[in-house]
């Protein structure tokens, strides 16, 4: 568990979205001060001054884009950590993220607590992406829920269902049920099979 406070930037070029990510993670015990902002000129004057441990970034902003802004602020040496949000639950979006760097994509459409689990797991070094089979294996896609996702990403670690309940303050029975549905979609029956079929679509 991290023992640091760490600060925040909420960047989205939605007042009400800042305010109702700001008010979620505010409240986590890790989470020292919650900065918002919905210009990302502001923003990166912000980033420039301040101790910015994660960026919570929105894809599409209204006086720019949300992937161009990492770069830059790449450029300038910005070494935090960052998740992109958006409201398209887009693979693409979420492959261009992971290739920028970035430690994870959430769609606004999913569960707004996830960001909570996801914030958690980033900061322990952890990143958060959805994972579509592109193998040919299988006919269809596979879509992980973004809670999903984050047991995925526990399982491929070698977490236990203990641990990763314990991490995500959920039952055990509830982390069975979620590694189930997984296997299912990915028709493997143990943990090294869905490690391999991860490693094969790096």
């Amino acid at each position: 568990m991290l023992n640091n406070s760490i600060n925040i930037l909420v960047l989205d070029d939605h007042p009400l979205v800042c305010a109702a990510i700001q008010n979620l993670v505010s409240s986590i015990s890790f989470v020292n001060k919650v900065l918002t902002s919905t210009d990302s000129k502001k923003a990166f004057d912000i980033i420039k001054v301040a101790s910015i441990d994660l960026l919570i970034l929105d894809v599409n902003l209204g006086d720019n884009d949300g992937f161009d802004f990492y770069r830059r602020i790449k450029s300038h040496g910005y070494k935090g950590k960052v998740l992109f949000i958006s409201a398209n639950d887009s693979q693409l979006y979420s492959n261009t993220a992971f290739n920028l760097g970035a430690n994870g994509y959430i769609c606004k459409s999913e569960d707004m607590s996830l960001i909570k689990e996801s914030l958690e797991g980033i900061m322990n070094g952890y990143t958060f992406f959805k994972f579509n089979d592109n193998s040919g294996k299988f006919k269809s896609k596979i879509t992980l829920s973004n809670r999903e996702t984050i047991v995925f990403n526990y399982l491929i670690q070698g977490r236990t269902n203990i641990e990763i309940a314990n991490m995500l303050s959920l039952s055990t029975k509830t982390i069975s049920t979620y590694k189930r549905r997984i296997f299912d979609k990915y028709k493997v029956n143990n943990i090294v099979d869905l490690i391999k079929i991860n490693e094969s679509s790096v």
